[in-house]
């Protein structure tokens, strides 16, 4: 009977594990933005037309501008936080504070990659497609169009009733390479407010 349940327990445990999905968002060194998702990858190849990297004291940005075939613009944004540190909030949360936004819609969700329409407080909307895979690290890209922003979400899970979600007016696209960056990194933000707080894990709390 006892090996009767540790099977029922590991088939469990197996059908549980089979059923998360999990997900990386890297630009790699051929100025390709790679999403893998679910054993599935999508890949868009793009020339960094601009890049620059802020350094604080608990977290390292990397900020690409890319320019694609179709000649649009998309950021692509990475953050290494030190390992005594870590994100305080949610995704979203954090998104949230890192544009300043003045609201978030999340179009699609699954584990830890999202599809984000960020409502900025000049009205203008910002599609971005974010992923978290630990309280240290965060991938953004945004700036996509509408277009581009369904093409992506139906090679995953797209579906009539999600696009019925998008907001399609006052869409945040990007012509200038030099004012395409638009997350609000600074001191302010990361330590007073409180997005970056001690990792109480390491500490043994």
């Amino acid at each position: 009977m006892r090996y009767f349940f540790q099977s029922l327990f590991s088939m469990a445990l197996l059908i549980l594990l089979s059923a998360c999905s999990t997900s990386t968002l890297v630009l790699n060194d051929n100025d390709e933005v790679v999403l893998t998702y679910n054993e599935k990858s999508i890949e868009a190849e793009g020339k960094t037309l601009k890049k620059n990297q802020l350094v604080f004291s608990t977290v390292v940005i990397d900020q690409n501008v890319l320019q694609f075939k179709d000649k649009s613009l998309l950021v692509y944004e990475s953050t290494d936080v030190d390992l005594m540190y870590m994100y305080k909030n949610a995704t979203q949360t954090s998104v949230e504070m890192i544009f300043d936004a003045a609201k978030i819609n999340t179009i699609y969700r699954r584990n830890n990659l999202y599809f984000f329409q960020m409502i900025l407080k000049n009205g203008k909307v910002l599609n971005a497609m974010v992923q978290q895979s630990n309280d240290q690290t965060l991938s953004m890209v945004y700036g996509f169009s509408v277009e581009q922003f369904k093409k992506i979400l139906g090679q995953i899970e797209g579906s009539e009733t999600m696009f019925s979600k998008l907001k399609t007016e006052n869409i945040e696209t990007f012509n200038d390479p030099k004012n395409a960056v638009r997350s609000k990194w600074d001191m302010k933000m990361i330590n007073i407010d409180s997005l970056i707080v001690v990792n109480d894990t390491l500490r043994g709390r």
